[in-house]
């Protein structure tokens, strides 16, 4: 599924899906809907890892939330020695650089599209 959920949140442009897809047929030449497609698959790839890791780094944060409140009889997590955001910071950092040149990229694409779609009714 085409994500053009992605152009309306951070564009504020609605985007039909079937007309983007019907804009870009897999036999043409680059186009400017080619470029929309394979912005927004990067995009949503992106938001997805970042989830993940964000699920991941809140279950460890949690795990040192539980050790500080413990008490002396309870049962503790073991907490990663090398540190939950030391250990997946850097990667945080990265894919949230890369989301915001992905989101800038879509930005300039989604105005190209919609100078060549003036007329084109939204989704």
């Amino acid at each position: 599924m085409i994500a053009t959920h992605l152009v309306l949140k951070y564009c504020a442009m609605p985007i039909s899906a079937q007309a983007l897809t019907d804009a870009a047929r897999a036999d043409a030449p680059p186009t400017v809907a080619s470029e929309l497609l394979t912005a927004l698959t990067a995009l949503a790839s992106t938001e997805t890892q970042l989830t993940e890791l964000v699920a991941t780094i809140g279950h460890g944060l949690r795990d040192v939330e539980q050790v500080l409140a413990a008490g002396p009889d309870d049962r503790i997590p073991l907490i990663d020695p090398a540190g939950v955001l030391q250990a997946r910071g850097p990667r945080l950092d990265a894919l949230l650089a890369r989301r915001a040149a992905q989101i800038d990229h879509l930005r300039a694409i989604t105005r190209l599209w919609t100078a060549r779609h003036p007329n084109h009714p939204p989704s």
